[in-house]
């Protein structure tokens, strides 16, 4: 017989995988499973603080928990060496992406700088949007998050949602064309 779960394992074998997929859209590689860790945590310590579906409050907190990220990055940058923050962000991407694969062995080196440098095109494209436009896609496409649950976790209406969504992939598809 399986012991009973508690919460926090409860959280993370329900929602792992999407909130990682959520992060890794917000956030540089090297910085995603601290993050990750951190929204995690502050989760369980506010445990009591759930009403409802765990998802949207869940995804919530990680707003909050990305945009405390690069408020503390922002002040971190103004004074690290950038040689070695460079050197340490390719080595802690690396073991990002090895740790949410699941997987040991190396992709095929063509197609690791493949996807790398789409990821970071695709990346840059994001940040040219509005935060808003931001959240809703890496929800949408990262998270299966339904519109109505996206909606609640950004506190406005689905309709509204829906209108949000389309601009913003009108606004990435044309950025990431027009950057090829």
């Amino acid at each position: 017989m399986r012991p009973l779960e508690t919460f926090g394992e409860r959280l993370v074998r329900e929602f792992f995988d999407r909130l990682h997929g959520y992060v890794r859209m917000r956030v540089p590689a090297q910085d995603c499973e601290d993050v990750v860790g951190d929204i995690f945590l502050r989760a369980i310590e506010r445990q009591e603080q759930l009403r409802g579906d765990a998802g949207p409050w869940l995804f919530a907190i990680a707003r909050s928990q990305i945009a405390d990220h690069y408020r503390q990055r922002e002040s971190a940058m103004r004074t690290e060496d950038p040689l070695t923050a460079s050197a340490s962000a390719t080595e802690d991407g690396w073991h990002c992406e090895l740790a949410r694969s699941g997987t040991a062995h190396a992709p095929a080196p063509l197609e690791s700088l493949e996807q790398a440098e789409f990821r970071e095109r695709l990346q840059r494209r994001m940040e040219l949007l509005p935060e808003l436009e931001r959240d809703v896609i890496a929800f949408k496409f990262t998270d299966g998050l339904s519109n109505t649950e996206i909606a609640k976790v950004l506190g406005i209406t689905p309709n509204h949602l829906g209108v949000v969504l389309h601009r913003a992939l009108q606004r990435l598809r044309s950025a990431m064309i027009e950057g090829s």
